[in-house]
């Protein structure tokens, strides 16, 4: 450092703590333990962090180094430490009005903990209204954390254990998080994690659709007051942008192929595990068969689609032969926003995916025809609601249709 920084706590006694210095970060603990070792692994980890931030990712230091202080990083052991009971894992701020940083210990040397939780460190100085952490921007915080941390261990099994939450109900706004659910949504593990869960489509953007890496991090430090999702729509373009969300919507739909087959595993074994079985709603209407698929067909009112968000309609036990599908959406939102609509149709057997676009003729009106083989076990009918509006809990109504040509028997 060509600055010399000074330690302060706001947090127990200099006399009963240990405490190690490097770059703009000390690393404290309780001196009944020994870290000295641990509190290495953490400095070259954060060191590389932050590095990456503030010359690729056009993030920012915290405030300590400007006001001549380090940063602190505090390794706690709960009730067995001069810390105080109630740290969790995260980032708070202390009396000095400087941000701080707590590692319980079992995941103070993680390498996944470190990436989310140190890239956190670079948010805290962001100067954009916009991207604040509350409201309909609350999400981005968290899924931007969440997307550098498998950025930088894309073949981590872990690194997507929340993704198995956005397939489970679809039809929430890509902004949904802790404080903005509309009324009567559930709080359980689906809904409240799901913010760290939308990390896939910030990874499908630069991953797959190839978005610079730089555009989900640099409107932290803008000073606009655009929401992250409408400044993606302005940076990205409406077309690009509304195709790489359809197209997302549809690999999600396809088994989230994206991943790894281990990722999709783990991330399926999370919903088992802690998800609560009557908050699961991949499917706004599902069919055994063809021939249960008659006239037009409505999404039930609770699961209609939000704004940037999606409706997945499930047939089964296909038979080969031709199938047309046809899209209306309702011209408004329930609230009056304009709607704009995009179609997917995902075709699965037991080897592969095959994914076809809608042909939309207007904002709200599309069809297209897919030939289906012996082979296909399942297809679905992806409704993706993108309108130019990027807040609130509106739904987006449609009427969809899927007729069937089977062939002739010879």
């Amino acid at each position: 450092m060509e600055q010399k920084l000074k330690l302060q706590t706001a947090f127990g006694c200099q006399l009963s703590l240990k405490v190690v210095t490097d770059d703009i970060f000390a690393v404290w603990w309780d001196s009944k333990f020994d870290h000295q070792a641990d509190a290495e692994i953490i400095f070259k980890h954060l060191k590389k962090i932050r590095q990456d931030c503030l010359q690729n990712l056009g993030m920012e230091d915290p405030p300590n180094p400007s006001a001549g202080f380090y940063y602190n990083v505090y390794i706690h052991h709960g009730e067995q430490d001069s810390f105080p009971v109630e740290w969790g894992n995260g980032q708070g701020t202390d009396k000095y009005q400087l941000p701080f940083l707590t590692l319980p210990v079992g995941v103070h040397t993680s390498e996944s903990n470190l990436h989310h939780e140190g890239f956190h460190i670079f948010q805290y100085q962001a100067n954009s209204s916009g991207f604040a952490y509350k409201g309909d921007s609350q999400w981005y915080v968290e899924a931007s954390a969440q997307w550098y941390m498998c950025q930088n261990q894309p073949q981590e099994i872990n690194a997507f254990v929340e993704a198995g939450a956005i397939g489970a109900n679809p039809h929430l706004s890509l902004w949904h998080s802790f404080s903005n659910q509309a009324e009567g949504d559930p709080t359980d593990w689906l809904y409240q994690v799901r913010q760290y869960g939308m990390h896939t489509y910030l990874y499908y953007l630069t991953n797959v659709a190839k978005v610079s890496p730089d555009l989900i991090t640099n409107g932290f430090y803008l000073g606009t007051d655009l929401s992250p999702q409408e400044y993606h729509y302005q940076q990205i373009g409406a077309d690009h942008l509304r195709n790489f969300f359809s197209d997302w919507a549809a690999h999600n739909t396809g088994n989230l192929d994206y991943l790894t087959p281990e990722q999709i595993t783990r991330a399926e074994l999370e919903v088992k595990n802690v998800a609560d079985p009557n908050n699961l709603h991949p499917y706004a209407c599902s069919y055994d068969n063809p021939q249960q698929v008659k006239g037009w067909i409505y999404p039930p009112e609770a699961f209609k689609p939000r704004g940037w968000a999606y409706n997945v309609i499930r047939v089964q036990n296909c038979s080969s032969g031709t199938y047309s599908f046809e899209l209306k959406g309702d011209l408004a939102g329930s609230e009056g926003a304009v709607s704009h609509f995009e179609g997917r149709i995902v075709v699965g057997s037991e080897t592969q995916k095959l994914y076809t676009k809608i042909n939309m003729i207007d904002a709200t009106s599309g069809q297209s025809t897919v030939r289906v083989a012996n082979n296909c076990s399942e297809l679905f009918l992806v409704i993706a609601s993108v309108p130019e509006h990027f807040s609130g809990t509106q739904t987006y109504g449609y009427q969809a249709k899927i007729e069937i040509d089977l062939p002739t028997s010879q």
